[in-house]
């Protein structure tokens, strides 16, 4: 479906035959200035910018602008500025550019696809560019990649042609040094996709000792699982690396370290990947890191869940299951011998549902140090708005849910992106800043009319604990 957006046609398209084209060097060095037709295309933008012809945007108003599914045209006379993040200097990216919106701190990235090979020699990691956007196109790729592009294919925005790279993206003489964004792996989630990332403490299984980052088999890409350890367990996120890579005989690192590189998504936009733009962005040279041992705590509270009977209310000793909003109640399940709660809206009625499932009271004042450790899965997860939220409270009575004060706890809870039915640690979190007596509470919005919002969220082994 296609859209026009921000109509200005007072400035015609014969402004944009103005901009002389932008000349890609055919050498295999990086050019610090810019020839006369590329300062002249760029200072004709910088005027237009300085004077009211041309307005610029930001890639996170553009984003505001996106939606999932539909393709738009720019109409209007607007320029979006960034800095390059990819490189496909080791043929790891293929014709696309990834920019985001600041070379530190970024809020925002977007990809730009073109039918250009060696974009690295005009486009390098680190180079302003200019994106003069009328007539070009807003939408998502087959990766479900938010992006430019210069058509309209299907649901999908297609490859600017040659002539749309020279009179479209230009570069400025300004290359700075991106400063990786440090993540875990925990915190990617769509709003970082193009950001230029930087990962610590991170390994390759023992599994895939004496392994290169891509596995003769396979036709196009191969994702190796990276880990990091997290509580009592280890996180883990996908390295997708391109059968085109110059790199991808090199046998992977053993020891444990920071991995620098891109986060993308595979094919088909199932999962989220990081992408390397060179090796020299891993540096492993620590030992493995040890998960912690459980053995090293005092379990101050735990509710495994093991004694659930399938598919029944829940109603284990001392918890409190309360819809706020709908019918739906946590339920009990078992798995493979294994018992947990869940929570899912698939079959139900209602329209909106919201649903609480209340720890028993943990008494602070008896402990020091304490942490709060749980696993959580999720399955048919598809949107941000079918949510679970991981809270607090001090002031709970121990029946009035609604009237109590409840603060959210930062902690690690299962996305869409996420394989289904595979409990996550959400590593050790600290609740030493509490008092008194405390109560947990995971509280889902979902609905059971709206197909979005039908997905489920699992908990299991639930424990509070302090160091020996």
């Amino acid at each position: 479906m296609k859209r026009i957006i921000n109509v200005n046609r007072i400035l015609n398209v014969l402004f944009l035959m103005l901009l002389l084209s932008c000349v890609q060097d055919d050498d295999f060095s990086v050019p610090s200035d810019l020839n006369e037709d590329e300062n002249k295309s760029l200072n004709q933008i910088l005027e237009g910018l300085k004077d009211g012809a041309l307005n610029e945007i930001s890639i996170a108003s553009l984003n505001q602008q996106f939606v999932a599914g539909e393709v738009v045209q720019f109409a209007s006379h607007s320029v979006v500025k960034g800095y390059v993040t990819s490189s496909d200097k080791t043929g790891n990216f293929y014709k696309e550019i990834y920019i985001q919106d600041s070379p530190s701190n970024p809020t925002m990235a977007i990809s730009i696809v073109l039918n250009q090979v060696d974009s690295y020699n005009q486009f390098n990691l680190g180079r302003e560019v200019y994106i003069l956007l009328q007539d070009l196109y807003l939408g998502e790729t087959a990766s479900e990649v938010f992006a430019i592009g210069g058509e309209e294919d299907g649901s999908r925005v297609g490859l600017l042609t040659e002539n749309q790279i020279k009179t479209h993206l230009f570069r400025s003489t300004e290359t700075v040094e991106i400063i990786p964004l440090e993540l875990n792996f925990s915190d990617i989630n769509e709003n970082y996709v193009g950001m230029f990332v930087a990962i610590n403490n991170v390994e390759f299984p023992e599994s895939l000792e004496g392994q290169s980052y891509f596995n003769a088999v396979d036709d196009f890409d191969t994702q190796r699982k990276m880990q990091r350890c997290e509580g009592f367990s280890y996180e883990e996120f996908s390295l997708e690396t391109s059968s085109f890579s110059t790199f991808k005989n090199e046998i992977l690192p053993t020891q444990n370290g920071t991995i620098k590189g891109v986060i993308s998504k595979s094919y088909g936009g199932d999962d989220f990947v990081l992408v390397l733009n060179d090796t020299k962005d891993v540096v492993f040279n620590n030992p493995r890191c040890i998960p912690l041992n459980a053995d090293d705590f005092t379990i101050i509270f735990e509710e495994t869940f093991n004694d659930a009977i399938d598919e029944d209310i829940l109603d284990t000793e001392g918890w409190i299951n309360f819809a706020e909003r709908g019918q739906v109640l946590w339920t009990e399940q078992i798995y493979s011998k294994n018992g947990y709660a869940e929570f899912g809206t698939f079959g139900a009625t209602d329209t909106q549902n919201v649903a609480w499932l209340v720890s028993p009271a943990i008494n602070m004042d008896a402990y020091d140090n304490e942490f709060l450790n749980f696993k959580m899965g999720q399955h048919h997860i598809t949107s941000v708005r079918n949510t679970i939220e991981v809270l607090a409270s001090t002031d709970f009575n121990g029946s009035d849910v609604l009237n109590a004060t409840w603060t959210e706890i930062d902690a690690k809870v299962p996305t869409k992106y996420d394989e289904w039915y595979a409990f996550k640690d959400s590593g050790l979190i600290d609740i030493s800043q509490f008092s008194g007596i405390l109560y947990f509470a995971f509280k889902v919005t979902g609905s059971g009319t709206n197909e979005a919002l039908d997905g489920s969220y699992q908990l299991d082994d639930f424990r509070v604990l302090t160091e020996k």
